[in-house]
């Protein structure tokens, strides 16, 4: 699938010209030295974004208990608030970029204040996108086609979500930061915390257990909030540890300032260009849906779910790899950084073919924990067997955005992602089940089509190895 000896240009590129021998450097020892090294790094991020995506499932769960409206209205308001939340996607592609190149230059005093720059972005985007979106929401989710029901609820969920989009924001900038820095498992440790947090806190709220009132929809969403607010407060501590690599004094100088912050932008926005097409690209896909019925879109909203479990694990993995990237171009070391990235996107991978695997032969049970329903058994299952052949390419995918984000090259998967988004996706699902009234599968059929090429896509994208020359 992807070889670790590199292309010729690329293996030109790192060791000069071949003159007809192989190059050096790649020998098994080697391999298995930064093949160790992606592991240290992202497997504890990979840790990290598992807990946190089986929060979601079992918040998905425990709403689908009460029916499919609330999972329905979960699934259209949470479409809406990641459109709103694009500068996340800026902001933290940028700080990965220079906190972790800064770190692996030995720069400490640049290095926290990259940090504190992130911080501030983020949370100040958070707070000022959050007030807009409440004002925003009723439309949103008119646009999306939710039936009454559905958008009243989805009201009481997103309303208090984008309230608090400051914490939720800052609180994935403390996973970079620590990541970025060399302390993924401390990340780890932290995205544990708020998930306990939030599956504790989930049922009690929800079904109001003891002297707790029953809450519903609205419970859930205070469950989500109290965990942001905990990861937040909790990071802010960690870094400010005398042991930490880097001491993050929050009331101290260095402060951040307006040309590392800005650097920090112009590096993520075409990632957050890429980060708004796709999530504007997923609503236009849930209205899509909607044209099927409430119904329909819970279990679309059910199997998106279960899909991003797997998603988050290698988001988790490439993240880790991200900053370990990002570190070894630092250092200008092109063998370390291409073999990490060739690494990466074979796990990413092969964790998707195992997961995929895991999901088509266990469809029908997946959607029994769901939904108790029997008429919902035989569409839930085709749905969800039908996104889960993709998987694979869509590890291929994420694994090749990796290193363009250690990089800090994001123009080229901003390009690919707008390309995936708005030629491939809305038009093969609008085709085939709109347009041609194939029904709801062929329209899943192409949903899976497109991800199947931009894998292919991403691949070819990583291998022609712009990433390797580019400079921050």
């Amino acid at each position: 699938m992807l070889r670790t000896r590199p292309p010729r240009h690329i293996a030109e590129l790192i060791h000069g010209p071949l003159n007809g021998a192989p190059p050096p450097g790649f020998a098994r020892e080697f391999k298995s030295a930064i093949f160790g090294e992606v592991l240290s790094m992202g497997l504890p991020s990979m840790g990290g974004f598992l807990v946190a995506a089986l929060y979601e499932l079992i918040n998905m769960f425990w709403l689908a208990r009460i029916g499919p409206a609330p999972v329905a209205a979960i699934t259209m308001s949470a479409a809406f608030i990641w459109v709103l939340a694009f500068p996340n996607m800026v902001v933290g592609t940028g700080s990965v970029a220079l906190i972790s190149r800064r770190f692996g230059e030995g720069d400490m005093e640049r290095t926290e204040r990259a940090i504190k720059s992130t911080f501030f972005l983020k949370f100040g985007f958070g707070l000022a996108l959050g007030l807009i979106g409440i004002a925003l929401l009723p439309w949103a989710l008119r646009f999306m086609g939710a039936s009454p029901e559905v958008r009243e609820l989805g009201l009481r969920y997103g309303v208090l979500q984008l309230a608090i989009l400051g914490f939720a924001m800052t609180g994935y900038s403390v996973y970079t930061a620590l990541r970025s820095i060399g302390l993924p498992r401390a990340a780890l440790w932290i995205q544990v915390l708020g998930t306990v947090v939030n599956c504790v806190l989930d049922p009690l709220l929800i079904f109001g257990w003891g002297p707790v009132p029953e809450l519903g929809i609205l419970g859930a969403s205070i469950a989500t909030t109290a965990a942001h607010v905990s990861v937040v407060i909790t990071g802010l501590l960690c870094l400010d540890r005398a042991s930490s690599p880097v001491r993050v004094r929050w009331l101290r100088a260095p402060w951040p300032v307006f040309d590392e912050m800005w650097q920090m932008f112009r590096i993520g926005f075409p990632a957050g260009i890429n980060a708004l097409s796709f999530s504007v690209a997923m609503s236009v896909a849930v209205k899509l849906v909607a044209g099927y019925g409430t119904l329909m879109v819970a279990l679309y909203g059910m199997a998106s779910k279960v899909m991003h479990f797997g998603v988050m694990i290698v988001v988790g993995l490439g993240l880790g790899t991200g900053a370990l990237i990002g570190q070894f171009l630092g250092n200008r070391d092109l063998r370390k950084a291409w073999l990490a990235g060739v690494l990466s996107i074979r796990l990413a991978a092969w964790i998707m073919v195992g997961y995929a695997t895991v999901l088509v032969a266990g469809a029908p049970l997946v959607v029994r924990m769901f939904f108790s329903d029997p008429s919902m058994l035989a569409p839930g299952t085709a749905i969800l067997r039908i996104m889960a052949l993709s998987l694979p390419f869509i590890g291929l995918h994420i694994g090749a955005e990796t290193a363009f984000e250690g990089a800090g090259q994001n123009m080229p998967p901003m390009i690919l992602s707008l390309i995936h988004s708005w030629v491939m996706v809305i038009p093969f699902m609008y085709v085939l089940g709109t347009l041609l009234e194939l029904g709801p599968y062929a329209m899943m059929a192409g949903w899976g089509l497109a991800h199947i090429l931009g894998g292919l896509a991403g691949l070819w994208l990583f291998r022609r190895g712009s990433w390797l020359k580019h400079e921050v």
